[in-house]
């Protein structure tokens, strides 16, 4: 009789080993060249042949059974708890890795004043290096994504990571401004890697719709960076002094190496193929014709950028909102911030329960709807200034609209991608923030002693992203989708 399995393991690519070839195995260096649904259509796995399954290897027994490997009355009920626990953590690690990107954000931002002074600049050359990390973010993913899809998920991730931590070091022992701005413009290159290529492994081991409860899941662990980011720096500023926020990024992004090392499995099953099979110059112009030209792609791309950019607008412009034009403290103001970004963990834990009553393209294109809704509201509390109150609400109800499209836009990019998903991933990266770039460069030219520019403008992109959800909400088949979690 045949082994029967949740669907979510069923997409789980993986190595066969069976008999002597046990005894040699480490798991952490087998890569993944088989997959499971493969393997039950040509009837080849049965409860009887069943051992375990770890990160990057299915284990059949021969003559021994290798209980080591799993736990339970049976190799079925090992194989799913070992399977459990190892997609958790998982997970964990991927949502590691966007976290690094926000402390990299947020974490030196209370220390700008005294970094003015120690690298005897103002303020405003300090801000630069804000946008040299999201350029460095952004060109990045472009070339992290590709050679993912070429050469393995995990090599990459490494040489990311390396890149990261040698930046993050030099940006440490610097007093000099242009080299704060050419290393964290290296700390964020490397960096980008574990976005790009955290996407693409999730979409290479799962569907759309489980791809969303996992991008939902990502999002509750690093949404937290936000909140506590700011708080955790001037701590750090207060005890230590200003590097002491980057010798913390160095100690995480050395943690996140060795996790990745030890937990993470390759996912890129294409990396074993022949030099004939693999891409060449003409095939990856091709790819890429191939991912601008679906429409899918695009129309979830757009409605993300304009999320992710709302979301920046509000982040650089929420210190001016309630420090200069309402007169909060800088303490009240970080409790304020502090309550705004839990909208964003909110909206990743009841968007998995949410797609489980109505349909991905639904929810993305309700979600559509309430931001332009409550950003047009916002318009008219600023202008009559009627209450802070209502303010915070609007930014909140907004930032919770923009937490459910983030994953929602992830999964319906990336998921039409049989192959060349780190490249559409890098191009899905790359377009979020050249999008954001623009914007934010608009209203610096608008800004004035008002919020309206930055509260208009996020209208204006809400109505943009409405239509760019409707699309996506007319060509999809509105039916409920049922959501399978590991760990449940």
């Amino acid at each position: 009789m045949l082994l029967t399995f949740p669907a979510f393991l069923k997409n789980i690519p993986c190595k066969i080993l069976m008999g002597s070839d046990l005894e040699k195995v480490n798991p952490q260096n087998v890569p993944l060249i088989f997959s499971l649904n493969k393997l039950f259509e040509h009837n080849q796995i049965r409860e009887s042949s069943v051992c375990a399954i770890l990160p990057s290897v299915l284990l059949l027994k021969n003559d021994t059974f290798y209980s080591n490997f799993a736990a339970g009355k049976n190799a079925c009920e090992g194989l799913l708890l070992f399977m459990k626990k190892n997609l958790n953590i998982v997970v964990f690690i991927l949502a590691l890795l966007n976290t690094l990107e926000s402390l990299s954000i947020d974490l030196y931002l209370p220390a700008f004043p005294s970094m003015a002074k120690i690298f005897n600049t103002d303020i405003g050359h300090i801000q630069v290096s804000i946008s040299v990390f999201f350029a460095g973010f952004a060109f990045g993913q472009l070339l992290w994504g590709p050679l993912s899809d070429k050469k393995g998920r995990k090599p990459m991730l490494y040489c990311g990571l390396l890149l990261f931590i040698i930046g993050t070091t030099a940006i440490y022992f610097t007093s000099d401004i242009y080299v704060l701005w050419a290393m964290r413009f290296l700390q964020a290159f490397g960096g980008s890697a574990g976005i790009v290529i955290g996407r693409a492994i999730i979409i290479d081991l799962y569907d759309k719709h489980k791809a969303v409860t996992i991008f939902s899941q990502q999002s509750q662990i690093s949404g937290i960076a936000p909140i506590v980011a700011p708080l955790l720096g001037s701590v750090f500023l207060k005890f230590w002094g200003w590097n002491s926020s980057f010798a913390f990024l160095c100690i995480m992004g050395l943690i996140t190496f060795f996790m990745v090392y030890k937990y993470v499995p390759e996912t890129n099953t294409r990396i074993h193929l022949s030099d004939d099979e693999m891409l060449d110059e003409k095939g990856l112009k091709d790819q890429l014709k191939m991912i601008i030209s679906n429409k899918d792609f695009i129309n979830s791309t757009m409605v993300g950028s304009i999320a992710f950019a709302s979301l920046i607008i509000y982040i650089s412009n929420a210190p001016f909102l309630f420090m200069e034009i309402h007169g909060f403290s800088s303490s009240t103001f970080s409790f304020i911030f502090a309550f705004n970004s839990l909208a964003l963990i909110t909206a990743a834990y009841i968007t998995p329960k949410l797609i489980k009553r109505i349909s991905n393209s639904t929810l993305l294109f309700a979600a559509t709807i309430v931001l332009l809704v409550v950003c047009t509201l916002h318009i008219l509390i600023a202008a009559e200034n009627l209450s802070v109150a209502l303010e915070i609400a609007m930014l909140y109800l907004s930032l919770l609209a923009i937490g459910i499209l983030f994953p929602i836009t992830s999964a319906h990019a990336l998921s039409p991608f049989k192959e060349g998903r780190g490249t559409a991933a890098a191009l899905l990266g790359f377009m979020q923030l050249m999008v954001t770039f623009l914007i934010s460069g608009l209203i610096g030219f608008l800004e004035a002693d008002s919020i309206i520019p930055m509260v208009g403008t996020r209208s204006a992109m809400a109505l943009i992203a409405v239509w760019f959800g409707y699309r996506i909400f007319k060509t999809q088949k509105v039916t409920p989708s049922i959501v399978v979690q590991p760990g449940n």
